[in-house]
């Protein structure tokens, strides 16, 4: 008897050893055991408090700047320099978008919206999505008036308590959805709205539940029915439903009061399209999800970065003296800073570039799948392969020589222009590049310049001095800090 039960446990390891193994020219990385692959490897190191980005740069290390790894029932390879991440960000077979679980439960199980779709749909809805934001002002004279409204209002409200520690990780989050949501849903909310606040600490919570590979419930999504807590599903459907009823009710009302003929922001445009197309794309599931891309993108990753760059700033005092010289200099105490100064201002835009480069908030970027089995470097990678892209080893490795140093003058040449270095991709490369670049370059520099303006930012008094080693997430984000805003005299 216990002979049978050894040989049958004995037939069973080499069955799953052989449908587990690395399949052939499969870039190389740690030993996967049979069905679990790395994921105990991975779990033992998070345990120890390292980051995602960070595991995965050591084991880059180890096995070469293509890393393959099997989590769970998932190949997934990790892409580390600049010259893989371009490969990988312009050939077609490489841009497809992972079917996880995770990825889908936000989008009803479907590839929709802009961000996790890929293929026709999303070729067809980027295109129309684009189109509507650009009818309705998107990078225009008017996209400048709200960013610049937004910016003021955000002043008055530090006016209100200058002098005052300030808790400023969420900062930013109401003035980032105002500026797109007036034009998505014609509708801008006081800063201190109490739903609107708890809908962007949801959307903070769900980009803080897990890294970009998708977790557990990708790489094993069948826990969700056996451990629905521990596992994570339950918070993310909860975050998920309260989103999804958020954006249901703006929707309905906008068809309780649309105008076909006078359509007043992107909502209505793209009501009027579902309901003058034939073939049904335009499907209430997709106009909802392509909301839910344009609020969480939109927000989460401008706000985390402006964030990192106040941290960098107040932890300065060189980096803010300059920047005040230089908008006194060129704005002036009275005249409120516009978009044309940036052409002016070489040191505020480096601070930019520096605080996009050290930061990197989207630390392995959105992954991409692979749509065929394809050959990258001396290995192929397997068709449904998900690709993370090391984004924040990139802007924090060798080519900086000093990557730990919050350091503006290396965007600056010795004659005083500003250098666009091309190993600084904060938002992708290829096709796929960030639809937001523009508005999300715009919104930080005026963040920025209006911010300092007015104010000297400190360190409260009894305050430690910021750490800043970020939290993990989808999205890396800073650890809480408090800021002090001095009204300049």
């Amino acid at each position: 008897m216990w002979l049978l039960i050894t040989f049958s446990v004995f037939i069973l390891f080499c069955l799953l050893n052989h449908e587990y193994r690395r399949p052939r020219l499969y870039p190389p990385g740690p030993t996967p055991l049979p069905f679990f692959g790395n994921l105990f490897s991975v779990a033992f190191k998070l345990r120890t408090g390292i980051a995602h980005h960070t595991l995965w740069r050591s084991w880059t290390q180890l096995y070469g700047n293509i890393l393959g790894l099997r989590l769970g029932l998932i190949n997934v390879v990790i892409v580390s320099g600049k010259d893989l991440i371009k490969e990988v960000s312009t050939r077609e077979v490489f841009d497809g978008r992972p079917d996880g679980y995770f990825f889908m439960m936000r989008s009803f199980g479907k590839k929709l919206g802009i961000v996790f779709n890929d293929g026709a749909s999303w070729t067809k809805t980027r295109r129309i999505v684009l189109k509507y934001l650009k009818s309705f002002g998107y990078n225009s004279r008017f996209m400048e008036n709200y960013v610049s409204e937004e910016c003021r209002a955000l002043v008055r409200l530090r006016q209100s308590d200058a002098g005052e520690p300030i808790l400023v990780n969420n900062m930013f989050n109401i003035t980032i959805v105002n500026i797109l949501w007036r034009l998505v849903a014609g509708k801008r909310y006081d800063l201190e709205d109490r739903k609107l606040n708890l809908l962007c600490d949801l959307i903070m919570r769900l980009f803080r539940a897990v890294d970009m590979s998708g977790g557990i419930l990708n790489f094993m999504p069948f826990v969700r029915h056996l451990l629905p807590g521990m596992s994570g599903y339950t918070e993310l459907k909860s975050i998920h439903n309260a989103l999804h009823d958020f954006l249901r009710e703006t929707i309905e009302q906008h068809q309780q009061s649309l105008d076909v003929n006078s359509p007043r922001d992107v909502i209505d445009a793209f009501l009027i399209e579902q309901m003058e197309s034939k073939d049904q794309f335009f499907t209430d599931e997709e106009l909802q999800v392509v909301c839910l891309d344009l609020l969480e993108a939109g927000m989460e990753t401008v706000s985390n970065t402006a964030v990192f760059m106040l941290l960098h700033v107040v932890c300065n005092d060189d980096v803010q003296r300059r920047l005040h010289e230089e908008i006194d200099d060129v704005i002036g105490p009275l005249r409120a800073p516009t978009l044309s100064d940036r052409a002016r201002m070489v040191y505020t835009e480096a601070v930019l570039l520096e605080s996009l480069r050290i930061s990197s908030v989207a630390a392995m970027g959105i992954p991409h799948m692979a749509l065929e089995d394809a050959r990258l470097g001396n290995y192929i990678i397997p068709k449904g392969t998900f690709i993370l892209l090391s984004m924040f080893d990139l802007h924090n490795g060798g080519h900086w020589k000093d990557p730990e140093t919050f350091r503006p003058e290396r965007f600056i040449t010795k004659e005083g222009n500003l250098i666009q270095d091309e190993w600084l991709m904060p938002f992708g490369t290829g096709k796929r590049r960030c639809i937001g670049e523009g508005l999300a370059r715009s919104e930080l520099f005026m963040f920025l310049t209006h911010i300092l303006q007015k104010f000297r930012l400190k360190i409260p008094e009894g305050d430690i001095t910021p750490s800043i080693e970020p939290n993990d997430g989808l999205s890396l984000s800073a650890k809480p800090f408090r800021v002090t805003f001095e009204v300049r005299t």
